[in-house]
């Protein structure tokens, strides 16, 4: 015997139900965002921590193993016959505006400065003797940023035939914005460089990690880009390659690198390394560092001892708002894991 009942089945959920699930989700969401942020902020911080630290080894495995840095870097100099020839690749000089449509981000960070035919050699003598140039008209700052000749081969050019080069140089904001309009001091780079800066001694050249080097399938299989935070820092709105620093020595080092021969006119003769080139070529002061200060000096000679001088590789840098070495990458990265 069937029995029936005048409720209907209840099919779905009710209202009430329904909104009671909507105000849990929302709380949830609520939750996630900051730590979805967080996790993207993070993770930023931790690849190019990473990043810089591969490339740096990669640098230093290419030297021992060919006996020299390698060939082929981007220049991030535009290159001859586009609107900025001779400038930093970007709209303006390493951009100061995410919005700008800068090509290259870092603002006031890096700025183009021609090195002397000498100081060029420094660097052509450490291996890196042509750079590609950049192309800064084009709608892809990161994966389509060098200049191509008809052949679709980059345009390179020679650093000994051009020096014009992106340095460390000139007014800064790099480290904080505390420090806009201020220099960039030797204190400020030591969170940024390897190598113990020193600014009154050398030129601090940078360049950037592209596929085109001569380290990709020797010591890297493809170059590194940054995890952006952001889509107006994505990889095709900016430069996000890797950068690395090269400390060339300044023209007066090498003009110094040798030894002054001072002749008085007995015959007898003093070697003095530390008077300088000019000092030396000249005739003020010399006579006083013979043995005896009363001698006449009859000749001078210089003997010069920079031939061979090299640039050396000072650390690789991300070329970011503001452009971070390992120091202060990894102290970024501790100081995200700590806050949670």
């Amino acid at each position: 015997m069937k029995y029936y009942t005048n409720k209907a089945r209840q099919a779905g959920m009710t209202l009430i139900e329904l909104t009671v699930v909507l105000l849990v989700l929302i709380g949830l969401s609520g939750l996630l965002i900051p730590y979805v942020s967080g996790f993207i902020s993070k993770t930023h911080d931790s690849t190019g921590a990473t990043n810089i630290a591969e490339v740096n080894g990669a640098m230093e495995r290419y030297a021992a193993q060919y006996q020299g840095y390698p060939d082929g870097l981007d220049s991030l100099i535009n290159a001859t016959g586009t609107t900025a020839a001779g400038e930093v690749y970007g709209d303006s000089p390493m951009g100061s505006s995410l919005a700008g449509g800068d090509l290259l981000m870092g603002p006031r960070c890096i700025a183009a400065h021609t090195l002397t035919m000498g100081e060029a050699m420094t660097l052509t003598m450490s291996g890196v003797d042509n750079v590609v140039m950049m192309n800064s008209d084009t709608a892809d700052a990161t994966f389509d940023s060098a200049e191509l000749n008809t052949d679709g081969t980059p345009v390179t050019q020679a650093i000994a035939a051009d020096a014009i080069v992106a340095t460390l140089a000139g007014t800064m904001n790099c480290v904080s914005s505390s420090n806009d309009g201020l220099m960039f001091s030797d204190s400020n780079l030591r969170g940024i460089l390897t190598l113990r800066p020193n600014t009154s001694a050398f030129h601090y050249v940078v360049m950037g990690v592209g596929q085109n080097t001569s380290m990709m399938g020797k010591v890297m299989m493809s170059a590194p880009v940054h995890f952006a935070q952001s889509g107006a820092m994505s990889a095709k709105n900016k430069y996000n390659r890797f950068g690395v620093v090269f400390q060339v020595p300044k023209q007066n080092i090498i003009d110094n690198k040798g030894y002054c021969t001072i002749e008085n006119a007995t015959g007898d003769t003093a070697i003095d390394v530390a008077l300088t080139k000019t000092a030396c070529t000249g005739t003020a002061g010399a006579g006083s560092l013979l043995p005896t200060a009363d001698q006449t000096v009859t000749a001078t000679s210089w003997k010069d001892e920079s031939a061979g001088m090299q640039a050396r590789f000072a650390g690789s840098v991300m070329l970011m708002p503001m452009i971070e070495g390992t120091q202060s990458a990894l102290q970024r990265h501790y100081d995200a894991a700590a806050e949670g």
